[in-house]
């Protein structure tokens, strides 16, 4: 009995262990209600875009594993928690609302944001690119101000851009309004937000996919989910 509850400790330990490294020592319980405050993940836009940006590949992917976990909201917020710089942590309930209600919004999957501010970013709504983007998304003021104005968003000139919930609210109407111009195709959209829709046009014509950007959103794409799954499976094994 005791080595049977010895080998029970070490397993338990195990999976803690494994969920703390995988974590930054924040530790989550699938099992328990979204998380109070932050809406939960509409599951069904999640799932299909998921679909969308893996095609194929979609099954047995981590994107796939996690599918009817109720906690996926609380595990967005810790990722954009954990990867705030220190002033801006206070923001993270906040901007992890915005990035989970906006993806419902426009029937996005709430990682792939995560993914494309990561790319973008790396998480800093002060970031300034070097052709004059801003915030999480990067996105220009030209842009986001005629954004603003087909969507119906406030814009109170560029400034409005270092504000993480406005510049995520704009860049994701823009991301929608990129999948209205390549419908099902991923790999153009993600590329026009990068370099605009005209360009990638151009470069089909020329018989040429643009791919780099893209290859760098889903490489941080994948890297979440697979972050993530690794989470939901280590609390499984705990739990039992």
């Amino acid at each position: 009995m005791k080595t049977k509850h010895l080998k029970s400790t070490l397993a338990v330990m195990t999976a803690t262990l494994t969920l703390a490294l995988f974590n930054n020592f924040d530790f989550f319980n699938w099992n328990k209600p979204a998380a109070p405050s932050i809406e939960g993940v509409n599951e069904a836009s999640r799932v299909a875009h998921a679909k969308e940006l893996l095609g194929r590949n979609y099954k047995g992917s981590s994107a796939q594993k996690i599918e009817g976990r109720k906690s996926l909201n609380y595990v967005i917020y810790n990722k954009v928690q954990s990867n705030l710089a220190p002033q801006w942590k206070n923001r993270a309930r906040a901007i992890s609302r915005t990035i989970i209600t906006e993806s419902a919004k426009y029937n996005l999957d709430p990682v792939f944001v995560l993914a494309v501010i990561k790319t973008e970013s790396q998480f800093n709504p002060l970031t300034i690119g070097s052709a004059g983007e801003i915030g999480l998304m990067q996105i220009k003021p030209d842009t986001a101000e005629w954004m603003a104005k087909k969507y119906g968003l406030t814009w109170k000139g560029p400034e409005t851009l270092k504000n993480p919930e406005a510049n995520i609210k704009i860049g994701l109407a823009y991301m929608n309004f990129l999948r209205k111009q390549f419908p099902g195709k991923s790999v153009k959209y993600v590329s026009a937000y990068n370099m605009g829709p005209r360009n990638v046009r151009r470069l089909i014509a020329q018989n040429v996919m643009p791919a780099e950007y893209n290859s760098k959103v889903m490489k941080n794409y994948k890297d979440f989910y697979s972050n993530i799954a690794v989470t939901a499976k280590s609390v499984t094994v705990a739990v039992n």
